[in-house]
């Protein structure tokens, strides 16, 4: 399609190619400006003149869908230098990603800086030598945790200071730095002698407010070998500073995006209003099995930032079906491995203590952490055990929340019970230490309690399908507390599928009415 004398912006465009491919009109049609280039001084000019355009509407007639792209292409062909620039701004990442080094040759660059500040010193860590990253934070202390949670065990010397710029502008493509003297210009001069070190590469940071939120970005200066800078001197101690930034200053660069890692963006990407609250909160959870295991997961998921979990058993292979943990975590303490296992997928996390043993038996000093957490959580412990926590913590003079959570068989019906202040769970249970509110009954011959072939062990036959409408419902009434939206003690029941009770051998209460429903209902 031949376009009119200065019909368009860009002087040497005078024509535009329509391409469509053999899916059309199941497929977008391309508009092509071949003599537009690709030189990153226009927006949305890929590869080849390829414009980057909107989506048209499949439904809508194909002949229409062209024009439309057409109409677009010949805006796009005409913005103004504002237009241009603003577009750039808005797009910085994705241009600064277009243009960074080989994906091969750079190391991954993660971000735990929060966003929104000034130029400022931040620490880093190289970890590229056995895991190919850096790491970047605010502080040591922040760092260090995160790299510890995710498997590494830095040196105080490995933690070392570098620099970020916050940007008054983000830079358009045709202004990212190409040498070293491009960044080191940006940087106060008395900053250069801590970050600079001969013969390493130097990450320095930026960060650029644009229209669609914070973006970081990194850049890798490069020196000359040790064995050049020293040449001349008695050792590397001996070489003059300016020598070395010399050496910095005329090498090309490694520009690199950035991944940020940080709470606030992997928990609803800088918009999660809720995440500042549920990271300062403290959960303890007692009973690491499927349910608890589970919770503990979403929890994690949810923002929280502080756990202690407690279980005395050891995951066998006959619980991994329905378990959070995996075969590879088998033979190991449950509250051990769920530790690892929220450590290693959620290192953000402020931290995660463990105790393998029983709460009857739980020390003094594991009973003060407790007492001192945000919501505890009971799930699926015996009776005794659930009794022994109910006495202890309506002891405290200020009782942490108590979250007990269960099934019944088959998890056909599944409870989570919230209890404030000096309401006892007790008061829910008859003297056969079963819940008065229970909505089903099993006969012994209904097989709800299942023998393990070659021990005394018994089990409930369920699957892990049938147990998360419990965990989430556990979950929601866990979240909704620590938000503080639940005021006063409640009781929450899942209603799963009423006929699989007496398919199952089983007998429905009269209360069990309603199929796949949750209810609330006040505590007794």
């Amino acid at each position: 399609m031949e376009l009119p004398a200065d019909s368009v912006l860009i002087d040497s465009v005078d024509h535009l190619l329509i391409v469509i491919d053999e899916a059309f009109p199941n497929s977008q049609p391309k508009i092509l400006a071949p003599q537009a280039g690709h030189d990153y001084r226009w927006p949305h000019v890929d590869n080849h003149g390829r414009l980057c355009l909107k989506p048209t509407q499949l439904t809508r007639d194909p002949g229409e869908r062209v024009l439309q792209h057409l109409e677009w292409a010949h805006r796009l062909l005409n913005y103004s230098e504002d237009e241009r620039r603003h577009e750039f701004e808005r797009e910085f990442a994705a241009y600064w990603n277009q243009r960074s080094t080989n994906k091969t040759k750079r190391p991954e660059v993660l971000s735990l800086i929060k966003p929104g500040g000034i130029s400022r010193e931040v620490v880093y860590f190289d970890d590229s030598l056995l895991n190919r990253r850096i790491v970047v934070a605010d502080d040591k202390g922040e760092l260090v945790n995160w790299l510890r949670n995710s498997g590494s065990n830095p040196s105080d010397k490995a933690i070392l200071p570098t620099w970020l710029s916050s940007l008054p502008h983000p830079w358009t493509p045709i202004q990212f730095p190409e040498h070293g003297h491009d960044v080191l210009d940006l940087l106060p001069d008395p900053i250069l002698k801590r970050v600079l070190i001969p013969g390493q590469w130097c990450p320095i940071f930026f960060e650029a407010k644009t229209p669609t939120g914070p973006v970081f970005v990194a850049v890798l200066l490069h020196s000359a070998a040790k064995s050049e800078l020293k040449r001349g001197y008695r050792g590397l101690a001996r070489v003059p500073m300016a020598r070395v930034v010399a050496s910095f200053r005329g090498h090309d660069v490694q520009r690199c995006p950035v991944v940020r890692v940080d709470g606030r963006w992997i928990h609803g990407r800088d918009r999660d209003q809720d995440f500042p609250v549920m990271r300062s909160k403290s959960v303890a959870i007692i009973g690491c099995g499927a349910i608890g295991a589970a919770l503990a997961r979403l929890l994690a998921q949810s923002g929280i930032g502080k756990f202690l979990l407690i279980d005395p058993d050891n995951l066998v292979s006959a619980n991994i079906a329905r378990h959070a943990l995996g075969m590879r975590y088998v033979g190991k303490n449950k509250a051990r491995a769920t530790a690892q296992m929220l450590c290693e997928d959620f290192p953000h996390l402020k931290n995660v203590m463990i105790c393998d043993l029983r709460f009857e038996n739980l020390t003094s000093q594991i009973l003060e952490e407790i007492s001192q957490v945000d919501l505890i959580i009971s799930a699926g412990i015996d009776f005794d055990g659930d009794a022994s926590l109910d006495v202890w913590r309506r002891t405290l003079a200020m009782p942490p929340p108590h979250l007990c959570t269960w099934i019944e068989a088959f998890a056909i019906v599944g409870h989570a019970v919230l209890l404030y202040g000096a309401d006892s769970l007790l008061t829910g249970f008859d003297d056969n230490e079963q819940p008065t509110f229970r909505l089903t009954d099993w006969p012994e011959e209904s097989n709800a309690l299942v023998a393990e072939a070659g021990c005394g062990n018994v089990f409930q036959p369920h699957g892990v399908v049938d147990l998360q409408s419990t965990v989430v419902l556990a979950a929601r009434l866990a979240v909704e507390v620590l938000l503080g939206r639940i005021p006063v003690s409640c009781r929450r029941v899942w209603q799963g599928d009423l006929e699989a009770v007496p398919v199952n051998g089983g007998v429905a209460r009269p209360q069990f009415t309603e199929s796949r429903v949750v209810r609330e209902i006040p505590w007794l």
